[in-house]
């Protein structure tokens, strides 16, 4: 079948015989070399997209290694509070260590915006809390005739802090694999 055919010199025969056979030839040339330069010149930034994202990875590793302590401390805190606190106790506090870390949240993706949202949540129980102490407590003595008016507000404190420690659970277990 192949008998007396040499590559180069059959091929070229056999264009030069059909003629839009060589326009077609171009084309297709043409075509895979845009797709050779195409992919030529992404290389780089292939490689620097997968450079940035390792860093990225290895980045957020490194934040979730500093935050699981702050976040034990705060869980801590949040059940102490849920177990033996009152509307008259000082709130809980989110630790100063971790609030100087949460403008870096967004490298842990949803784990970072689940601790995001609790820390949010802990704050605005402290603010209730601190809200309603204003006028409940006079000079460091907690006016007891304002206890029940306190009840529903210290109710929705612990639903709200038994989230938080649901959440915390949530992003210790997310950090952890």
């Amino acid at each position: 079948m192949f008998q007396g055919f040499q590559f180069p010199k059959t091929i070229l025969i056999w264009f030069e015989a059909h003629p839009g056979s060589a326009g077609w030839m171009q084309a297709i040339v043409a075509g895979i070399a845009i797709i050779a330069v195409y992919l030529a010149a992404t290389i780089p930034a292939r490689a620097e997209a997968k450079a940035r994202e390792a860093e990225r990875r290895l980045r957020a590793w490194g934040l979730a290694l500093l935050l699981i302590p702050e976040i034990i401390v705060l869980k801590g805190e949040i059940e102490t509070c849920i177990d033996s606190g009152t509307i008259y106790d000082a709130p809980v506090q989110v630790p100063a260590s971790l609030i100087s870390k949460t403008d870096q949240l967004y490298l842990l993706g949803e784990t970072g915006g689940r601790l995001l949202q609790t820390i949010g949540m802990v704050n605005g129980v402290a603010a209730q809390t601190r809200r309603y102490q204003t006028v409940a407590i006079s000079n460091g003595v907690p006016i007891l005739g304002r206890a029940a008016a306190g009840m529903p507000i210290w109710q929705n404190n612990l639903a709200t802090l038994r989230l938080c420690l649901m959440n915390l659970d949530e992003v210790i277990k997310q950090i952890q694999t």
